[in-house]
């Protein structure tokens, strides 16, 4: 099974929103398409400066991170010192007002984990760059262990259909294409305890060790 940073990072934002998309699909509406092109262009013209600079721009890597499980993306942009690694992802929104969404820090933490194996590098810092501002972190502990766990978790949503939890805010389910279907999905659950994956994430929307 190959799982992608992007879906760690679709995961993060929202567990049963990830869900939906793996098991009903959708077809991108026109703005969604546009944005996506906006994006492609965005993360294009960054990558020239990181060329001219010696800089790795969205080369494919993969790890094995457990038997049979891969791990397999493109960072948008690395480098690589004598022991040391300098992950970059891009992201053209504002990003919040203190640290960096939780979503952006999974999947830019699956680019340092994999280069972290990949090199047997030590010092790995990653730097999220918003739009208007940039904030960076190391790799630690905590950042593994999340990682690891939503990729568990993934795997009983992909390959068993385990419903996760829905990660709720007035801002997120607004745009929801799968909004109707969720809410329904949570009227006929009533009060039933279920274990959910993804509850861990309920108050988990900022990484606040990026600074």
């Amino acid at each position: 099974m190959k799982i992608y940073p992007s879906e760690l990072h679709e995961y993060a934002y929202c567990p049963r929103y990830y869900f939906f998309h793996v098991h009903l699909g959708r077809r991108l509406t026109l703005r969604e398409k546009l944005r996506m092109l906006l994006g492609r262009l965005f993360h294009w013209a960054k990558g020239v400066p990181d060329r001219l600079k010696g800089r790795h721009v969205e080369e494919a890597i993969e790890v094995e991170v457990g038997s049979g499980i891969v791990l397999r993306g493109r960072p948008d942009s690395f480098e690589v010192g004598p022991e040391s690694v300098l992950v970059i992802e891009r992201k053209s929104g504002r990003g919040p007002r203190r640290g960096v969404w939780i979503s952006d820090s999974t999947q830019a933490s699956a680019y340092a984990f994999m280069l972290a194996r990949l090199l047997d590098a030590r010092d790995v810092k990653i730097r999220v760059e918003y739009a208007s501002k940039a904030r960076s972190a190391s790799l630690d502990e905590e950042k593994v262990y999340r990682l690891l766990k939503i990729i568990d978790e993934i795997i009983l949503v992909r390959e068993y259909g385990i419903v996760p939890y829905a990660k709720r805010s007035p801002r997120r389910c607004a745009r929801c294409p799968f909004r109707e279907i969720c809410e329904l999905l949570d009227k006929e659950k009533g009060d039933l305890e279920i274990y959910e994956p993804g509850s861990w994430l309920a108050d988990t929307d900022i990484d606040l060790s990026f600074t």
